[in-house]
């Protein structure tokens, strides 16, 4: 009698473990109990934003983010023959124009072209700075979408990016080029971008210590 009640009792749970076997058997994973596997163990509590960054990468997050809503004038620092003509003495303003949970929209003013605008992005423990170029009607432009992924960890106040596979095949000759961000000091913002293989680099530098009026939106965007 023994033996029968046990045979009954462990065919009950086995009937009850099958369908959590077969589960695991069709994701190709061995879990172990529940509260292990809860996908909320491994995401930031009450971020809302895709965990994966680096811990220098979400320092340097947190920087960004810090400047949510606020415009900064600035110039250009330095910049070779190539880039001279187009920069040089032309004022330059950013603005952190629109923050979500994992995309930080910053438009980059050059006077009242209002054509390009930084759009960072962080997922899957990438983090990601593209151009977006837009023509006055709103319309995107031929050129545009550029830009890469910050390898390794980095700093917490300083993010490199190199161009991805998309930036090379849409302009070949940039195809090693490297943009940075670099916070030189709490009030001071560094963009620039480097082309190693021609030469070719420019660097804008921006005083955070004194917000000034936001401009328009950028072209092609309303103001969220």
């Amino acid at each position: 009698m023994r033996d029968s009640r046990g045979q009954k009792l462990r065919s009950h749970w086995l009937q009850r473990l099958l369908p959590v076997i077969a589960m695991t058997t069709v994701i190709g994973c061995t879990v172990g109990p529940q509260e292990e596997a809860s996908p909320l163990d491994s995401a930031p509590p009450s971020t809302g934003i895709p965990a994966g960054l680096s811990e220098a990468q979400e320092a340097f997050w947190g920087r960004l983010a810090a400047h949510c809503g606020n415009a900064y004038a600035g110039a250009v620092a330095d910049a070779t023959p190539y880039y001279r003509p187009g920069v040089e003495g032309r004022a330059a303003v950013i603005h952190f124009f629109d923050c979500e949970d994992g995309r930080i929209h910053v438009p980059f003013h050059l006077e009242d072209n209002r054509s390009r605008n930084w759009i960072l992005t962080r997922d899957a423990g990438v983090l990601r700075l593209k151009h977006d170029h837009r023509n006055i009607d709103g319309t995107e432009e031929t050129i545009s979408q550029y830009g890469g992924d910050a390898h390794g960890s980095g700093l917490p106040t300083r993010q490199i990016f190199y161009a991805d596979a998309f930036t090379a095949g849409l302009l070949p000759d940039r195809s090693d080029n490297f943009w940075f961000l670099d916070f030189v000091d709490d009030d001071t913002l560094e963009y620039g971008v480097h082309w190693p293989r021609l030469g070719h680099s420019v660097r804008f530098t921006f005083n955070l210590s004194q917000p000034v009026s936001a401009p328009p939106a950028p072209w092609g965007y309303e103001a969220p």
